[in-house]
């Protein structure tokens, strides 16, 4: 699978979860989430940065977490 494909399939899996309330308060979800971000964070290509927004998108969405 080329790198394309991961990205993408990634995105939408993220997609398809914070589009769920249980996962929106999941700890796993934001942690997964800000350890994405995190690692993104030292810069990158057009690629990584397009990400990191999505991810910071995603983590406005989450809420309080019920799980940890």
């Amino acid at each position: 699978m080329s790198a394309d494909k991961r990205l993408n399939k990634l995105t939408s899996e993220f997609d398809k979860g914070i589009a769920l309330a249980k996962c929106r308060k999941c700890g796993c979800m934001k942690g997964a989430l800000e350890e994405i971000r995190d690692s993104l964070a030292g810069g990158g290509d057009q690629d990584a940065h397009e990400l990191r927004e999505k991810v910071e998108t995603w983590l406005g969405k989450t809420q309080e977490s019920l799980y940890t």
